[in-house]
């Protein structure tokens, strides 16, 4: 039983440092996802409100073109 114990121990000593980076190298991977996914949103959001001032902006300009071509009304 000592042995099993001795040996289960110098394994885990052994493969600590491996285990420690894959630990670390996990959490990192899932913290730059994370960032990337707000990333994404924002800029999604971004080309959104681009899009909706683009669209104001057109219908501003038709207004416009309609009062200057029919300036009795």
């Amino acid at each position: 039983m000592d042995f099993l114990l001795a040996f289960a121990l110098t394994g885990l000593v052994a493969c600590g440092g491996w285990i420690a980076w894959g630990f670390a190298r996990g959490w990192t991977r899932a913290r730059d996802r994370r960032h990337e996914l707000r990333l994404a949103q924002a800029r999604a959001a971004a080309e959104l409100r681009q899009a909706e001032i683009r669209e104001i902006e057109l219908a501003n300009e038709t207004y416009q073109d309609f009062v200057r071509r029919h300036p009795e009304r």
